[in-house]
């Protein structure tokens, strides 16, 4: 297969992807509406599944970007038609900050 005949990569219908909740993978006009209200420094945290049920662990988005996929059958690196938020774990303490409430006794 030459360069200009190269395989396109494609995704999954969207519609299939979903968790064991049926909850359907958001879209990128779904984030933009949910964070709408935010200031521009306001950090965005994830928090990531873990195999206990209720329980997520709090990482933060360090980047955020289309990947790069080699498909182990020799051709070229393909850019990722998935754009990705990447996140880590975070090296605070805690992530909450009780607010000082004026005690009503």
């Amino acid at each position: 297969m030459s360069d200009t005949e190269a395989a396109q990569t494609t995704v999954v219908p969207w519609e299939t992807v979903a968790d064991a909740q049926g909850r359907r993978a958001w879209t990128a006009g779904q984030l933009r509406a949910a964070i709408a209200h935010l200031a521009d420094d306001d950090p965005i945290v994830v928090h990531v599944a873990t195999d206990e049920e209720g329980v997520a662990d709090d990482q933060i988005i360090v980047d955020a970007g289309h990947g790069q996929i080699r498909w182990n059958n020799g051709d070229r690196m393909e850019r990722d038609p998935l754009f990705a938020l990447e996140c880590a774990w975070h090296t605070a303490d805690v992530l909450h900050v009780r607010p000082a409430r004026i005690s009503s006794s």
